[in-house]
C-alpha cells in the first residue's frame, strides 16, 4: 500500500514522504495511529505542507541536539553485578543507556537514539553512538565494570587505554581489571591443542605397543602348547 507519512518514523520514513509499505503495517499500525494516510490525490495535495513542517521540525531538532551533544561525556560507566569470566547477571541494552543518559542530562533521550552493535552481556568497553538528530551524532564509549569496584576512575581509565591499544579488557568479581591479549589467547589455545594431540598420539602408541605385546605373548603360549602336544603324542 502506498501511504503519505504524517509523522517521521525512525527507520521507516520522514514526514511528507510517500512510500510503499506492507498492507498489514499500514492497516494495523500506521493508519490507526494517525501516522500516515493513503496516498490518494486529495491527501497528496498536503505533501508540500508536510515537507515544509518536517524541515522546520528537523531544524529545531538539530538546534536542540547541538546544545545537548557537548553535555554527553565521552564515557558512560555502568556498575553492574559481574560473575565469573566477566559475564553479567543480566545485560546492558538500549533502554538502559537511554535511561542513564536521560538521568544524567535531564534531557529526554529516546532508546531509538542509541546505536550499539549488540546487547552488552560482558564487562568491558564498547563503542556506541547517540543519534540525537539526523545531522548530529555523538560517539561515546560504554564502560561496564563490576559493581564492587572501588577505584572506578582508575579502573575505567585503564580499561579504556587498553581498549584503545587493542587489548580486550574486562573486570572480575573482585573489581580488579583482567586483561585479555587476543594474540596470547590464540597462542595458548594452539599450545593446548598441540598438547592434547601429543597426548592422544602417545596414548595411541602405548595402546598399540600393549596390543603387540599381548599378541606376541599369545602366539608364544600357542607355540608352547603345540610343542607340548607333539611331545606327548610322540611319547
Amino acid at each position: 500500500m502506498k501511504v503519505l507519512f504524517l509523522e517521521s518514523i525512525e527507520g521507516s520514513a520522514s514526514m511528507g514522504e510517500v512510500k510503499d509499505v506492507a498492507n498489514g503495517y499500514a492497516r494495523n499500525y500506521l493508519l490507526p495511529n494517525g501516522l500516515a494516510v493513503p496516498a490518494t490525490e486529495k491527501n497528496l495535495k498536503n505533501v508540500e505542507v508536510l515537507q515544509t513542517k518536517e524541515l522546520e521540525q528537523q531544524k529545531e531538532r538539530d538546534e536542540w541536539a547541538e546544545i545537548v551533544s557537548p553535555k554527553i561525556e565521552n564515557e558512560l560507566v555502568f556498575k553492574v553485578a559481574v560473575g565469573q569470566q566477566g559475564r553479567l547477571y543480566g545485560s546492558v541494552n538500549h533502554s538502559d543507556i537511554a535511561e542513564k543518559l536521560t538521568e544524567e542530562l535531564s534531557e529526554p533521550i529516546d532508546k531509538r537514539f542509541i546505536l550499539i552493535s549488540e546487547i552488552i552481556r560482558e564487562a568491558g568497553v564498547y563503542e556506541a553512538s547517540i543519534r540525537l538528530s539526523i545531522n548530529v551524532i555523538k560517539d561515546i564509549k560504554i564502560v561496564v565494570i563490576d559493581e564492587q569496584t572501588e577505584d572506578v576512575e582508575a579502573v575505567t581509565k585503564k580499561m579504556i587505554n587498553d581498549f584503545d591499544a587493542g587489548i580486550v579488557t574486562t573486570s572480575d568479581s573482585t573489581g580488579d581489571a583482567i586483561l585479555f591479549d587476543e594474540d596470547n589467547e590464540i597462542k595458548e589455545e594452539l599450545s593446548s591443542l598441540n598438547e592434547t594431540e601429543e597426548t592422544q598420539d602417545s596414548n595411541s602408541e602405548e595402546t598399540q605397543d600393549s596390543n603387540s605385546e599381548e599378541t606376541q605373548d599369545s602366539n608364544s603360549e600357542e607355540i608352547q602348547d603345540s610343542n607340548s602336544e607333539e611331545e606327548h603324542s610322540q611319547s
